[in-house]
């Protein structure tokens, strides 16, 4: 029996100890398994969106240079169309050569523009920027391969056209933006830039060589439009791409070559930007990893073998003392002193038992004073993340029971009661008290230093929502439902006393419950919307919204006052301008435009503005600089205020601009008219004579002669004979009919009568005085 008992003892021994130490080795496998496929997924999917978001800056800076492009190319639709007159059927010669050297100078402004074409249908002529030919008809012109998609209807005026034969180099296809006239003036034709593509595509996308992969653009097409690897290369990986896996937008797949394939869609040209990477070259640099896993995971090994053995010993003591006790029971039947597995050893699992209860409970009052410090170290962030998730919608909506509210409530320390609260949100004004590269962290420290102040005397919590706005969420007492309006203001009076900052607050209604917040924050940005129409620093309750909203009704436009601008500026007459624009202004606020309404219409007038400029042949960057902002201006301005000021300045630098423009002008054609009579008085020449000299019309150089001499064209004429005159009849071999031709009269009596109305004399008696006078002096002389 005893035997048989160490058989028995040795075999369960044995199972138990393969049964645990086979647990282990699966275990850790798995372990090991998992932790490196995780690792590997990690890497694939970091690799795979870093390779997306490469792609989409390329694509994004690639798109802003082809915008830019577009965008010029719309500008040059409204400046042709100013510059091209016609004589007959014919092009003026005038005409030609600015829109020629205007054509020159648009290819400058890009250095991805190639060449530009400018087509005139009616004319059946082409202007080229390209030094080898400026201009040529259509039925002769090399490359015109665009004339037949020209010629086709599209629902878009502007046409990319990529892989088009180049009729100058016929090796290298054309890359091409089309643009068909008009879009403003009534000539028809087309306005071709032909594009660098290969120099736009190196400049962009060949400088990412930290990337692992290969980048392709497509047409829209499917087309192959550049590739960063060799042309084989990049040809064979264009043909094994499957393009029926390329949707719109963006979005990345794994191909059956297990190559990873990302990519992003031009929304403005079609064009897709494709990088394609073998996915054996992303997990190049998992060796290490797998190193690591696998010492790790035979470490585990070894201690799980180690410890299963140690519990199989431990386990089966109780049932080794439980079996010998069984196996010896009856040969020790009537010997009390026998020798059975001693009691101890179940009191030593016990015990073990007890000791590991014991160890796990320290372990977990450990982990909780974990939390509870980290908790107490961070409750302001944690409660700001709190009450953002419930203006967000938290719990997708739904209420959350009372005392999840109240015991989430206790454990951050709301200062809140959820039955009866309002909601103000504030936003600080520009411009802010800071300045200096490190404004925006000042200003922050500003910011949340103002929301420790307040928080500090007010009942509720404050916290912030975004960069630019902070929310206030304030228990209003009973009966008390003017108190958030009261809170309101003197809160904007103390942060304007007390830091020099203007404030604007909306006041919410009053509501009940955490699941209201939402709506409490909804009601608070609809108040902020009338910023617009009623300014900033202001405070903004919920309760004035129903008397500013705007009916529903069809887009308004003030044509009138557009024209009344219009004939302002062109008469540069600043009062009537800034006048007609405050009008527009009240106007947008009388009829309570929506938004939309109003920012449209601003814009529209800012394009009437400067076409005004342009109808006059002013220059933008002499009125507006290199770059113009006021757009910009227009798209930032928060209320009607901002967008009356922005027109105001462009009015005022346009009639600046013309001013001095015309003050200059004036000054030339003054000195240029003065000239020419002095040099030309003794001919047959009136004010019309001069007027075509200077070519001016002859009512503006009347005028202006008038207030620049205070006397008339034909009074300084008549001057300058008159003073010859004076002249020549000092000298006695000359008769009065001879300097009477010579000052360019052909009449003797009409002379006499003039000379006699601006010197007293008539010619005769002038020449007497003047020789007795000098008789005189000569008498006098030898006395």
């Amino acid at each position: 029996m005893p035997g048989n008992r160490s058989i028995k003892h040795n075999t369960m021994f044995v199972k138990l100890l393969l049964t645990l130490t086979a647990i282990a080795v699966i275990t850790v496998a798995l372990i090991a398994t998992v932790t490196y496929s995780i690792s590997a997924d990690n890497s694939i999917q970091n690799a795979i969106a870093y390779n997306e978001s490469i792609l989409t800056q390329q694509q994004e800076l690639i798109h802003k240079e082809l915008t830019a492009i577009k965008y010029n190319a719309t500008g040059m639709i409204a400046t042709q169309s100013y510059l091209y007159q016609t004589k007959g059927s014919k092009l003026s010669v005038s005409s030609l050569i600015d829109l020629t050297g205007f054509v020159e100078e648009q290819k400058k402004i890009s250095p991805y523009i190639d060449s530009i074409y400018l087509y005139y249908a009616p004319l059946e002529l082409v202007l080229t920027s390209r030094p080898e030919i400026k201009t040529s008809p259509i039925s002769t012109f090399t490359d015109r391969s665009w004339l037949d998609i020209w010629s086709k209807q599209s629902e878009s005026r502007t046409t990319w056209i990529t892989g088009r034969p180049n009729g100058f180099a016929p090796d290298h296809p054309a890359a091409t933006l089309l643009q068909k006239m008009p879009l403003i003036g009534q000539v028809n034709g087309a306005i071709v830039i032909n594009l660098k593509l290969d120099l736009l595509f190196d400049d962009y996308l060949s400088h990412y060589h930290n990337k692992k992969g290969t980048t392709l653009v497509l047409g829209p097409d499917s087309e192959l439009l550049y590739s960063d690897a060799e042309p084989a290369a990049g040809e064979s990986l264009h043909q094994r791409i499957d393009l029926g896996r390329l949707s719109a937008g963006s979005g990345s797949y794994i191909d059956d070559s297990d190559r990873i394939v990302s990519y992003t869609t031009s929304e403005l040209t079609g064009w897709r930007f494709v990088d394609i990477t073998e996915r054996s070259v992303l997990l190049q640099g998992m060796d290490r990893i797998k190193t690591i896993v696998a010492t790790v995971a035979a470490a585990y090994l070894i201690a799980a073998i180690a410890i299963s053995f140690y519990l199989s010993r431990r386990l089966y003591r109780p049932l080794q003392s439980v079996i010998s006790y069984i196996g010896a029971s009856e040969d020790s039947r009537r010997d009390e002193t026998g020798s059975p597995d001693p009691a101890g050893d179940e009191a030593g699992f016990i015990r073990h038992r007890f000791d590991t209860m014991i160890r796990n409970w320290e372990t977990l009052m450990k982990e909780k004073r974990q939390v509870d410090s980290l908790l107490t170290d961070n409750r302001t962030a944690i409660k700001e993340k709190y009450l953002n998730d419930l203006i967000q919608g938290g719990n997708n909506g739904e209420r959350s029971p009372e005392g999840n509210a109240n015991q989430a409530a206790e454990l951050l320390g709301l200062r809140l009661d959820w039955d009866r609260y309002a909601m103000l949100t504030l936003e600080l004004e520009e411009p802010y008290p800071v300045k200096g590269s490190e404004g925006i962290f000042h200003f922050h420290l500003l910011r949340y230093g103002l929301m420790d102040e307040l928080g500090a005397d007010i009942d509720g919590e404050v916290f912030a929502k975004d960069d630019k706005r902070t929310v206030i969420l304030l228990s209003v007492p009973k009966e008390a439902d003017d108190y958030p309006l009261e809170q309101a203001k003197k809160l904007k009076q103390h942060v304007l006393s007390r830091y020099g900052i203007s404030v604007t607050i909306a006041v919410s209604r009053i509501y009940t419950g955490e699941q209201s917040v939402l709506s409490a924050y909804e009601d608070t940005i609809e108040a902020l919307n009338l910023k617009m129409y009623i300014g900033k620093g202001e405070i903004l309750p919920y309760a004035i919204i129903e008397d500013w909203k705007a009916e529903e009704e069809a887009y308004y436009y003030p044509y009138e006052l557009e024209t009344r601008l219009q004939q302002a500026l062109l008469q540069t007459d600043k009062e009537e301008c800034f006048k007609t624009i405050r009008q527009i202004t009240q106007t947008a606020i009388d009829k309570k435009l929506g938004k939309a309404n109003i920012q449209q219409l601003y814009f529209q007038l800012s394009g009437e503005i400067v076409k005004t400029l342009v109808q006059t042949r002013g220059d933008m960057s002499a009125v507006f600089g290199d770059r113009v902002a006021y757009t910009e201006l227009l798209a930032r301005a928060e209320t009607l205020y901002d967008m009356e000021q922005c027109l105001v300045e462009m009015c005022d630098r346009i009639i600046d601009y013309h001013r001095e423009k015309r003050s200059k002008m004036t000054d030339v054609t003054l000195q240029l008219a003065t000239d020419y009579m002095a040099a030309n008085f003794n001919k047959n020449i009136s004010v019309d004579t001069v007027a075509e000299h200077v070519q001016r019309s002859s009512s503006y150089l009347s005028r202006i002669f008038k207030e620049a001499t205070g006397m008339t064209v034909g009074d300084y004429l008549i001057q300058l004979r008159i003073k010859r005159a004076m002249e020549l009849l000092q000298q006695l071999g000359l008769s009065i009919e001879e300097i009477c031709k010579e000052i360019g009269y052909a009449n003797v009596s009409y002379f006499n009568k003039i000379f006699k109305t601006r010197t007293g004399l008539t010619p005769g008696q002038y020449r007497q005085q003047q020789a007795a006078d000098k008789l005189h002096s000569q008498v006098g002389g030898h006395s």
